[in-house]
């Protein structure tokens, strides 16, 4: 369960979108290193490579790679989903903010990106997921993307509504609902009731 306090979190949306930017690019790096290529730029901030870009990664010589290239970035979206959902879930001994850093970095951003990806792949041709669509069969690449999109959602949704911590914090909202009730229906018997008059009447 959310808190109005937790949506102060939003003042540190630059920072999320730095870290989602640095898990796409190091896909990309990543990528490129286990095909025995250099990297030779790796840059997280936004910025006009002909045209703007959250972030961008350079390789050495040929930088077409093949489709593990532009499928990296999402293949760590999801280890990065499929480490962090599990966490939110159990692990109960860890302060809320981080619980709460954990759920927006972990599966957030993943979702974010790719739903950012996978929508520009249908008008930006330069995108990861317009490559890949270029590259493999239609039908995979939509797939993926409409199962793993699925998954997210029903990870983020699980984790706000069932997970542990949610269920500790409904249950103190609900103790503190019902101690403000017991304070108002304790105040209420301590006020004194007012007498009737008594009036004699002749029978």
């Amino acid at each position: 369960m959310i808190r109005k306090i937790d949506f102060l979190w939003l003042l540190a949306a630059p920072v999320y979108l730095i870290a989602t930017t640095f898990r796409h690019e190091a896909g990309h790096a990543l990528a490129a290193l286990l095909a025995g290529r250099e990297v030779t730029d790796f840059v997280i901030l936004p910025s006009f490579q002909g045209g703007f870009t959250f972030g961008y990664t350079g390789v050495a010589g040929d930088p077409d790679l093949g489709w593990p290239m532009h499928a990296a970035p999402f293949f760590c979206d999801l280890l990065t989903f499929g480490v962090a959902l599990p966490v939110c879930f159990f692990v109960e001994r860890i302060p809320r903010w981080v619980w709460l850093n954990i759920v927006v970095i972990g599966i957030v951003g993943p979702l974010a990106n790719s739903i950012y990806g996978y929508q520009g792949g249908f008008w930006r041709p330069r995108t990861d997921v317009a490559r890949l669509l270029a590259a493999l069969p239609d039908l995979w690449v939509h797939l993926y993307f409409t199962v793993t999109i699925a998954g997210y959602l029903l990870g983020l949704l699980g984790v706000l509504k069932y997970s542990r911590r949610a269920r500790e914090a409904t249950v103190q909202i609900k103790g503190k609902e019902q101690a403000v009730a017991a304070r108002a229906a304790a105040d209420i018997t301590k006020i004194p009731g007012q007498r009737l008059p008594i009036v004699d009447q002749d029978v």
